[in-house]
């Protein structure tokens, strides 16, 4: 079934959520929160409201995406007055179950996770569920059996994005070629859905296009290079490639130029990275899909304010996306990152 993009359709849903507090904490694995002093969108002082303290456990902090979701975290913070502390596992599924232990330790209002892994999370999630205190999972979901202790996802429409790409690709290769999936970490929310969108798309096109092989990268850059390097040697005929995230697309593209085979290969990513953007501007990358991660933080405390006051909220809450080429790069330039 085709599936529509629209830029506009999470903001309706979360126009309710609005309400007001202030604070910005600073990143780091054993971080002080900072109160800030910022008016609220009521109008009254942050320094009269009630602190939102938000316990926060990314999966990965070095990556430009988690720079942004924090951004969009502190940011909002000041409006919510919410003192927030961040812990990074680096991708260590043991070290996340163990800050998870500690955010609990703490007793925050709210605990936010970025899963490492959607299955090895779930314990820690049960335990912050029996604690009483609401986990709000973030960027990364959990599985099935971790949802019965969350209160909400908040994301992107990942999805949408592998769709919105797998409609690029289909376009530029009149719907027959061979694609290579430089994919993020195996078995996470966006590694699945950007695959799951981008076959979709396929099909709604029906398109024929042969996906070589997929391989995960990681979410690296360098990783991805390498990855690339193996796939341009196993295969003599690739016409596209796409990298689950724009650090891996360009990380292929680096080995893609020095194989002498740009000219070959059109390369697509997806996030909507300021180097990604100004790739396609030049023409060494053919797309990407805008991925805000932004307004990912900026949602998760409007989720943690309604939560702690009583608010019933979605089980997901999706930033948008939409396609970006290299007709239409100049109108999303203020929104790369």
């Amino acid at each position: 079934m085709s599936r529509k993009l629209s830029l506009f359709t999470l903001l309706v849903v979360l126009i309710p959520v609005l309400a007001a507090c202030s604070a910005p904490g600073t990143a780091s694995e054993t971080p002080t929160p900072v109160a800030s002093t910022a008016g609220n969108a009521g109008g009254a002082p942050a320094s009269a409201l009630k602190p939102l303290n938000i316990c926060v456990v990314h999966n990965n902090a070095d990556h430009p995406s988690i720079t942004a979701i924090v951004k969009g975290m502190n940011e909002e913070g000041a409006i919510f007055n919410a003192k927030i502390t961040y812990f990074d596992p680096a991708l260590d599924p043991q070290k996340q179950a163990s800050m998870i232990e500690d955010c609990i330790s703490r007793k925050p209002d709210v605990i936010v996770v970025n899963a490492v892994d959607p299955a090895a999370v779930v314990p820690s999630l049960q335990k912050a569920s029996a604690a009483g205190i609401p986990v709000l999972m973030q960027n990364a979901d959990t599985n099935d059996e971790g949802h019965q202790y969350t209160k909400a996802f908040v994301g992107s429409q990942s999805y949408d994005q592998g769709y919105a790409v797998g409609q690029m690709i289909a376009k530029a290769l009149n719907n027959q070629g061979n694609l290579v999936i430089i994919g993020g970490k195996a078995g996470q929310t966006d590694a699945v859905n950007r695959t799951a969108g981008l076959k979709a798309a396929f099909a709604d096109a029906k398109a024929n296009i042969t996906i070589l092989a997929e391989q995960p990268a990681d979410w690296s850059k360098d990783k991805a290079t390498t990855v690339m390097q193996d796939l341009l040697t196993r295969y003599p005929k690739i016409d596209a490639v796409f990298g689950h995230d724009d650090p891996m697309a360009l990380g292929a593209l680096q080995a893609i130029k020095a194989a002498g085979r740009q000219s070959d290969i059109k390369v697509y990513g997806v996030n909507g990275n300021k180097e990604a953007c100004s790739a396609i501007q030049s023409g060494d990358m053919a797309g990407t899909a805008l991925q805000l991660s932004y307004l990912v933080g900026v949602y998760t405390v409007r989720a943690a304010y309604d939560v702690t006051n009583g608010r019933l909220v979605p089980s997901k809450i999706l930033a948008p996306t939409a396609p970006v080429t290299k007709d239409n790069v100049d109108q999303w330039l203020a929104q790369c990152w």
